[in-house]
């Protein structure tokens, strides 16, 4: 198992670094560092504009490697390399395809909400062009980041995706030995204007809701493997942001949670919990096809 972390001197780059770091020492995983560059054209300038801009270019790579070695140390185990492409997104994709990577780390968008894992280009383009997880750090994480991974946190559900999303997470929880919980959410959207059947009844669907659940969480824990120390529980709320809120979370979380796609390096569509997961969950989140 290895991860491959996608790095730019940047703030964005700064926070996967950190959360590379975090996964880095929890399991002694090895790790890539890679920096995308433009690419340059093949051909020579009459006023050798193409040399100097390689020059400047091989200098930006030069001095991000350096601070990127810098900020892993020597605890962890790395590789660093610089590859050349149209955009970030299809580099990061081709050497995580080519080395077979577990687990792309990228930085969220520049524009996202501080301590939320945004969804920028470079995330959506290396989740359509990789077919492993891509795990987005939140804006801001490495200012105060956590020195390990303290548990693996599921967002669980009993179906077909839900199966692939579980798996990744025991994977993780294994490999960096640490607990893992399943969690399932419960909104309970009290609108202004209910349905035609009105609050009563939502609560009742809600209500069975959470029992069936509760049932799935734990028939899923009861075929944990036995090496795997698991745990669950129920965000249960008014909304999604005191539903996620509700279950409380460790400083060294990390979120395994399901990304529905169409095949198609643009044509993504992601399902509602996914979504609504990004804009408040906290947490690194690890997004699985």
């Amino acid at each position: 198992m290895s991860y491959l972390i996608g790095y730019a001197p940047d703030r964005g780059g700064a926070d996967a670094l950190a959360v590379g770091r975090m996964m880095a020492l929890a399991g002694n995983v090895p790790v890539t560092v890679c920096v995308v560059t433009p690419e340059t054209w093949g051909y020579p300038s009459p006023a050798a504009v193409d040399a100097e801009y390689k020059q400047f270019l091989g200098e930006y790579s030069r001095k991000a490697l350096a601070r990127a070695k810098a900020y892993l140390g020597e605890a962890v185990k790395a590789d660093y390399l610089v590859v050349a492409a149209d955009s970030a997104s299809k580099g990061l994709s081709r050497v995580a395809n080519e080395m077979n990577a577990y687990l792309t780390i990228v930085g969220s968008a520049r524009d996202g909400k501080k301590m939320r894992a945004g969804l920028g280009s470079t995330a959506s383009g290396v989740l359509a062009g990789t077919k492993c997880p891509t795990l987005m750090a939140p804006l801001g994480f490495a200012t105060n980041a956590p020195k390990t991974l303290e548990r693996v946190t599921c967002a669980f559900s009993d179906d077909r995706q839900g199966a692939a999303t579980l798996s990744v997470a025991i994977d993780l929880a294994r490999q960096h030995n640490v607990p893992l919980r399943l969690v399932t959410f419960v909104v309970r959207d009290n609108q202004m204007y209910p349905s035609n059947v009105g609050y009563d009844i939502e609560n009742v669907v809600s209500n069975t809701w959470r029992k069936q659940a509760i049932q799935a969480q734990k028939a899923a824990l009861e075929e944990l493997p036995s090496d795997i120390s698991g745990t669950c529980a129920i965000g249960d709320g008014p909304d999604w942001k005191r539903a996620i809120a509700s279950v409380g979370w460790l400083w060294g979380d990390i979120l395994v949670a399901g990304a529905h796609h169409e095949a198609g390096m643009t044509a993504f569509l992601f399902g509602s919990t996914f979504t609504r997961l990004l804009r408040y969950a906290s947490v690194p989140i690890v997004a699985v096809d």
